[in-house]
């Protein structure tokens, strides 16, 4: 049953809510770029490469001092007024609506008090810990609601000493209508205190994780990722999934079965076999049925996590760090999140600490399959490497020729990734890579029944990263020659390029100064505006009205 007939509607007659079904603008940015996380966000944004060189300072917000927005911003338009607004999401727990086009406050709330840093070697993180992850906007109700995920604290909850053990720490899911910023009916749910589905031993205890990946809507069921701070307590990585309509709740462990770490020192590094997914806030994926991420190192190199020969993706596996997988979720039989297919690559215990988990997976566009029809994804992270899977065979371990990655191409980078790629389906078809401290790699497609040889590199940035994000893609109605790259940097700010590379140079499109980038970010886009949150902290956005 949808969310909008089990839920919402079961209440409209007292609460006097009107449904309004697909209520969003074509040129919202209601989630973390599109679905797949392919990063091309289509040409629905009214830019293009002669529009952004008119582009100037519209206006920026402040925040407070030791306020930080992990969380990327949101843009959607209330179907109520046509006013198309900014929502943003941050480290002190605080929610705030603004004017899209004008920058005016509309709303601000502070949800509920965040959990402190200062007892944390994960200060850099700001002073506190409160919402993380991106949210996502459900657009196909009224005037739209907002939901996320909000660490805050019970005192003297699990152990004494008030707020700051990590042991009191407490994750929470809201939903907000973004009118008001008030609650949803039956809103927030308390998410902690139960095992993991797989792995009873392994309680879900919000203090000891970090809330970090954009969040992933499919239909009504609402997904998350969950990783370790700063690499410290006892902790597993899992996915959470929760029916929004039912309120049923799912976890699942990537480090579980008898086999994987355990112990009950809470307080005890990785004692929870670790594995956690952070994708440095690279949201999860899907192809509109399962969902794929990347997942960081754990504790399974003793006992059974190290492999001696080859194993399928196909077969089932309890420890899942250092990995690539996709899970499915059945509810109607009732067996819950479900592992489908994984990768592990064939020097994961040879170069351990080099993980896979510091990017996320992107499910790339139908016009990119092969000659023989496979659909592709493609992850990356530390190991310095782009790696181009079959969706449907995503490559265990050792699969290919010699015991070699069993993908359909290995491409190697000039440095580690953080984030994610971008894609431009158009024009042939192009994928981005910016490693650190690396020029922004621009690889062209080509379906040959050679899979090694899909992608070709066709050009890259004069400039070298400093801090990168993830690169983005947006086009002007798809037309041809209207495809631009935005990449945030920690030192330049935000950079745009042509996406179709000219004589093997990504060619730079000059816009406004913005002073730095947050590490890791990503500019998200509104009617013919774009918005990011530069090196000190504040909302800016540009535009050329």
């Amino acid at each position: 049953m949808r969310f909008t007939r089990t839920f919402l509607a079961a209440f409209s007659l007292t609460c006097n809510w009107v449904h309004l079904a697909n209520a969003a603008a074509s040129s919202d940015s209601p989630r973390d770029a599109d679905r797949g996380q392919s990063s091309y966000v289509g040409g629905d944004h009214n830019i293009d490469p002669e529009t952004v060189s008119q582009f100037k300072h519209l206006w920026n917000a402040s925040f407070n001092p030791g306020e930080k927005h992990w969380a990327r911003p949101l843009v959607h338009t209330l179907p109520s007024t046509g006013r198309q607004i900014v929502f943003t999401a941050s480290t002190e727990n605080r929610v705030r609506t603004f004017d899209a086009a004008t920058g005016e406050l509309i709303a601000e709330r502070q949800i509920s008090p965040p959990w402190p840093l200062n007892t944390t070697n994960c200060t850099e993180l700001g002073e506190t810990m409160g919402i993380m992850g991106t949210p996502v906007i459900y657009t196909d109700y009224e005037d739209g609601i907002a939901f996320f995920y909000v660490k805050s604290y019970i005192e003297d909850y699990r152990t004494p000493g008030g707020a700051a053990p990590a042991l009191n720490g407490v994750y929470y899911l809201y939903g907000v209508y973004l009118t008001t910023l008030q609650d949803l009916y039956k809103f927030p749910l308390f998410i902690d205190d139960v095992p993991h589905d797989n792995d009873p031993r392994k309680v879900f205890i919000g203090g000891l994780v970090l809330q970090r990946p954009s969040l992933l809507l499919l239909g009504d069921m609402l997904y998350a990722g969950f990783g370790g701070i700063c690499d410290a307590y006892n902790f597993t990585g899992s996915v959470v999934a929760v029916n929004l309509g039912s309120r049923n709740i799912y976890r699942w462990a990537t480090q579980a079965g008898p086999d994987s770490g355990h112990t009950d020192d809470w307080t005890l590094r990785n004692g929870g076999g670790a594995g956690g997914i952070w994708q440095a806030g690279a949201g999860l994926a899907s192809d509109g049925k399962d969902v794929f991420f990347t997942v960081d190192k754990g504790g399974d190199l003793v006992g059974a996590g190290v492999f001696n020969s080859p194993v399928s993706g196909k077969t089932h596996l309890d420890m899942l760090s250092g990995s690539v997988t996709r899970i499915s979720l059945n509810e109607e039989n009732g067996l819950g999140v479900q592992l489908v297919d994984w990768f592990k690559p064939a020097d994961y215990q040879a170069n351990y600490s080099h993980d896979i988990g510091s990017s996320g997976f992107a499910v790339l566009d139908e016009g990119f399959k092969t000659a023989e029809g496979k659909k592709i994804g493609v992850a990356s992270g530390k190991k310095s490497k782009l790696y181009i899977h079959d969706l449907d065979n995503l490559g265990g371990y050792r699969q290919g020729l010699n015991s070699s990655d069993g993908v359909l191409q290995t491409i190697h980078l000039d440095g580690q990734v953080f984030g994610g790629i971008g894609s431009y389906p158009l024009e042939g078809g192009y994928i981005y890579a910016y490693p650190e401290n690396a020029p922004l790699s621009a690889y062209a497609f080509t379906s040959s029944a050679n899979t090694s040889q899909l992608f070709t590199l066709v050009g890259r940035s004069s400039s070298r990263s400093s801090g990168a994000g993830t690169p983005t893609v947006t086009s002007n109605q798809g037309k041809s020659g209207t495809g631009i790259v935005w990449v945030t940097d920690v030192t330049r700010g935000l950079v745009a390029y042509k996406a179709v590379p000219v004589n093997g140079t990504l060619v730079e499109i000059p816009l406004p100064k913005v002073n730095g980038a947050i590490k890791y970010g990503r500019p998200v886009f509104g009617d013919g505006r774009v918005y990011v949150i530069d090196g000190s902290g504040k909302l800016v956005a540009l535009g050329a009205k």
